[in-house]
């Protein structure tokens, strides 16, 4: 266990330094703070796209279709009931209306690509890679289309947001061409498989970046001032997970032991980066979003080890 929790606190503080750099370069100026919106924007449309394709098509492991099924249900599952609870939680606090979007969402959600992806890569190897990734299809696919309407619940979008464009986006695309090369195994030439490499490598510095881009419009102390917010983050990280291991232990599900970890993994992980991507880039409520991110990976390492010492 003591190996798992040097692997938390060491992916924690690497995210970090990358927020607070995105942060140190907004209020310097280095970078202009409306160049957050672009870079989210940079972020859906090329790099994210390609960290999907590459998590998928770069197994080799074909005996792992078996689990897929099995992890995608249980996933969906998770966050719907995750909602269910997000939405009683902003009705209990009564949660004004253009804040709630960004509870549910938080609940439903966590920092499962940037975050899980190494987390699960280190403590189960690629076999715990690949159905993380898995997972994570369901997680973007209910991300961009109910959570999408989530984060823009309550603010007029010039933008008009339709099923079609939530179906038919840059991700879903991705996670239908990864699964294509998966199941085919067909191999990719080295030069092109060197490039996506490289455009999958940027998605999460970048994006932590982004984080602090946004947040650095704001005065640090401001983060902190809502105390609404730390009863969302203790949801988001010890509410929700908790649960988790409550159903998973009460429910005698007979699946591999590793899917139900990498459930409770997927629970305990701080708020979802996209969040802020998606609040640039539609022009919402970026503030709460960049609260939730920052104070729920700041408590994490804390929280993800008191979780995980249940199921690693």
């Amino acid at each position: 266990m003591d190996g798992n929790i040097n692997i938390v606190i060491s992916s924690v503080v690497i995210l970090f330094v990358l927020i607070f750099l995105g942060f140190f370069i907004g209020k310097k100026g280095i970078i202009r703070k409306d160049c957050a919106p672009d870079l989210s924007n940079f972020i859906l449309k090329v790099t994210m796209p390609v960290t999907v394709f590459c998590s998928i098509a770069g197994q080799s492991d074909l005996s792992l279709l078996s689990s897929i099924w099995q992890i995608m249900i249980m996933a969906l599952i998770f966050h719907l009931a995750s909602g269910v609870i997000g939405l009683i939680l902003v009705r209990i606090l009564k949660v004004p209306d253009r804040e709630q979007g960004i509870w549910i969402f938080n609940c439903m959600f966590s920092n499962n690509g940037f975050m899980g992806f190494p987390l699960g890569l280190a403590i189960w190897g690629n076999k715990g890679l690949f159905l993380m990734s898995v997972a994570n299809v369901v997680s973007n696919f209910l991300i961009f289309s109910v959570g999408l309407k989530m984060l823009t619940k309550g603010y007029p979008i010039k933008e008009k947001i339709n099923l079609k464009k939530m179906i038919v986006n840059n991700i879903n695309i991705a996670v239908v061409l990864g699964f294509v090369f998966y199941i085919g195994q067909i191999p990719m030439p080295q030069g092109v498989s060197s490039l996506l490499d490289y455009l999958s490598q940027i998605t999460a510095g970048l994006s932590m970046i982004v984080v602090g881009l946004s947040l650095s419009r704001m005065e640090i102390r401001d983060v902190f001032r809502s105390g609404r917010m730390f009863v969302l983050s203790a949801m988001r990280l010890l509410g929700i997970p908790l649960l988790c291991i409550l159903v998973m232990n009460l429910i005698p599900l007979k699946t591999d032991p590793m899917l139900k970890a990498i459930l409770i993994l997927m629970a305990a992980l701080p708020a979802a980066s996209s969040q802020t991507i998606l609040a640039e880039q539609y022009g919402t409520n970026t503030r709460d979003a960049g609260r939730a991110i920052f104070i729920t990976t700041l408590f994490c390492v804390i929280t993800i080890p008191i979780s995980m010492a249940f199921v690693v």
